[in-house]
């Protein structure tokens, strides 16, 4: 488990495999609650090890899957905790129709059982994705799945042409390209970014890479894809 903040950590998994043989990173973020609870945003394909890690830290009593493309292990995490409550964005129910889904995810966080210590925003316009995102207010985090990469160290050359053509290469933080295709609802989409910006954003915890120091003024330049321009914070 690497700290990024205060009660915040990133806990790499294996690399996704890709076709041509480009390395995805993955990690999820775990958050320890005000109770010593502890939430794990996109849960990894979690080894012994890093399992063993996590329930040092506290108990795992929230998974959170955040997007219909965030939904592969789950199960297994719900397998090796039965006892958290599994939070899913809407439509993850489709995609993994054995997962025991306790709490669909919506936008404000309202009615959470976390609290006012973490917010969350559903990414409208982009029902392919549906993406969820946290923002942990103690730290300052905003916590993502797809919504930006920021791969600063590539495993080989081919991941590295597999980024730069995703417009996500450079070691920078960025959103891929992806987003113009999947976004359908320019003013929804629009409407999401807006809200979340107005979070006092200090960094970014992307599920894809490394974390970044980064406020909300310097964050609303790189959701122009989703966006189809830039948005004010």
């Amino acid at each position: 488990m690497n700290a990024i903040a205060t009660d915040v950590w990133q806990v790499h998994g294996p690399g996704l495999r890709m076709p041509g043989g480009a390395v995805i990173p993955t990690s999820s973020t775990v958050i320890r609650l005000p109770d010593r609870s502890l939430l794990v945003y996109s849960p990894i394909d979690f080894d012994d090890a890093a399992a063993a890690a996590l329930d040092g830290a506290g108990e795992v009593a929230h998974l959170v899957v955040p997007s219909r493309l965030h939904h592969l292990f789950a199960a297994a995490a719900k397998a090796r905790w039965p006892r958290a409550t599994v939070h899913a964005a809407p439509g993850v129910a489709e995609k993994q129709p054995a997962l025991a889904i306790d709490r669909e995810l919506g936008g404000g966080g309202d009615g959470a059982p976390w609290g006012d210590a973490v917010a969350s925003e559903l990414i409208g316009g982009a029902p392919k994705a549906n993406e969820v995102v946290l923002f942990h207010r103690p730290s300052g985090t905003l916590v993502c799945a797809d919504l930006l990469f920021h791969v600063t160290r590539p495993a080989n050359l081919r991941t590295r042409m597999v980024l730069a053509m995703m417009g996500t290469g450079g070691g920078r933080l960025a959103q891929s390209r992806a987003w113009r295709v999947l976004r359908k609802d320019r003013d929804a989409a629009r409407a999401s970014v807006a809200r979340l910006l107005e979070w006092p954003i200090a960094r970014v915890a992307p599920c894809h890479g490394e974390p970044a120091e980064i406020d909300g003024a310097g964050l609303a330049g790189h959701m122009t894809r989703l966006c189809g321009g830039r948005v004010a914070p």
